[in-house]
């Protein structure tokens, strides 16, 4: 999940972006109209600069050709913004309009919280599969992806460093790329002062595992919501991955839940290779203003096609507590048509979920930095039903660490991750 790159927020409860003038904080969708007789719509959305930039944007141009309608949009923290979503649909005062994550959708719509996407069948059909899960239900669609949450299939390299060390082109096997991590590790007595290949990150352990699962042509789901990590891929996937950190060494687990992303370290010359989504492209061009990087593709872990599994990502969903439904809809169609979207995508550096646009000659031609993630889109799959995000992930992390460091063997430390992952998916039926 490509969270890292909003944890930088303001330090405030709530910041109020009211297009139409500054004003006090409406809660909720329930007042539709002001006092000119105009709809308002309530448009809450979490805050991270190129979003929220490019968010009003949009809302002015909507306001533009919609001049009966005002957008009321409101920001939050994001670190605070999932529970300000669930406290306000808990009281009955949701935002007439939301941005929601994917993984955080399924919750709303089974509990007959959010509007149905009117001709779910055919508007389903314009988006990849992988951004779309979340927004499902019972082959319904409850929302409208902006983005597609691709956090593997792309890796930041210095050419370099790979050139310093004598090898002039990306890896292009598995093989190859374990062969160069090892060669482009620098170390300082026992010390790691240049990681060859970093995938240690709170998402990336999780997604490295389970896509080098699906890329063996096997599946991590069993039966009945469970997932299965007893099979032979899940013990090759997650030996292949411990191996990495204690035996050859490319990475390690200094740096593993600190206040910085791995994709900082490697603007600031500590990784030669890291394994990251394509939103850090952004960061090191805008924040490092380091330019002197390449983002490539990461080879399969078999003569497979590199296929992936991966969360939806941010997207739009009316509130059924809304009483202007009809105009909310209108508003997020709006957003979510070609050029709009692809305005949008560009803007905030994400990887379209619409397939006209991530096909688009004129989009490519104008992210080429993001072509690696383009060229792959087809391949990712939906993450599935996980229940509870963040104990997924926290497992998967915490055991990896036990596994890394001799305490657990990989055998045991997947049993444990299956068992408790199970236990809370049972406990979310």
């Amino acid at each position: 999940m490509q969270f890292s790159r909003f944890m930088q927020f303001i330090a405030a409860v709530c910041v109020v972006f009211a297009v139409a003038g500054c004003g006090s904080p409406s809660t909720s969708g329930s007042e539709s109209t002001d006092p000119q007789g105009k709809v308002k719509l309530v448009f809450w959305s979490h805050q991270e600069d190129g979003i929220v930039n490019a968010y009003k944007k949009l809302i002015s141009k909507y306001q533009s050709s919609h001049p009966d309608v005002i957008i009321e949009y409101q920001t939050f923290p994001y670190d605070v913004y999932n529970q300000k979503l669930k406290a306000s649909f808990s009281a009955k005062k949701p935002p007439d309009v939301a941005e929601f994550f994917g993984t955080w959708v399924p919750q709303y719509s089974k509990n007959g919280l959010l509007v149905e996407i009117p001709d779910s069948e055919n508007t389903k059909k314009a988006y990849y599969d992988a951004p779309l899960g979340g927004y499902m239900r019972d082959n319904k669609l409850y929302g409208l992806p902006l983005e597609y949450n691709i956090e593997n299939g792309g890796m930041l390299i210095h050419p370099k460093m790979l050139k310093d060390k004598g090898l002039d082109h990306p890896p292009s096997t598995w093989a190859e790329l374990v062969d160069y991590a090892k060669k482009l590790t620098v170390r300082e007595g026992s010390a790691i002062k240049v990681k060859g290949f970093d995938f240690v990150s709170t998402d990336n352990i999780t997604f490295t595992f389970l896509s080098l699962i699906l890329q063996q042509g096997a599946s991590f789901w069993g039966d009945d919501g469970h997932v299965n990590f007893h099979t032979p891929e899940a013990q090759k996937a997650m030996s292949a991955m411990v191996s990495l950190v204690a035996d050859d060494k490319v990475a390690d687990l200094t740096t593993f839940g600190g206040e910085l992303d791995t994709s900082d370290y490697f603007f600031r010359g500590n990784s030669a290779m890291t394994y990251r989504g394509p939103w850090t492209i952004a960061a090191g061009l805008n924040n490092y203003k380091v330019n002197d990087f390449e983002y490539v593709p990461v080879p399969s872990f078999t003569g497979n096609p590199p296929a992936f599994a991966a969360e939806s990502g941010w997207g739009l969903a009316v509130s059924k507590q809304s009483k202007r439904q009809e105009a909310a809809l209108e508003f997020i169609r709006f957003i979510s048509e070609k050029d709009n979207l692809s305005t949008w995508n560009t803007d905030t550096f994400t990887v379209p979920a619409k397939k006209e646009i991530a096909e688009d000659p004129e989009f490519r031609k104008s992210n080429p930095q993001i072509k690696a993630s383009l060229d792959i889109l087809q391949l990712g799959q939906w993450i599935g039903p996980v229940a509870d995000r963040d104990l997924f992930f926290k497992q998967v992390n915490d055991n990896f660490q036990l596994m890394v460091s001799k305490q657990m063997s990989v055998e045991d430390g997947l049993a444990n991750i299956e068992r408790i992952i199970n236990e809370s998916q049972d406990q979310h039926k």
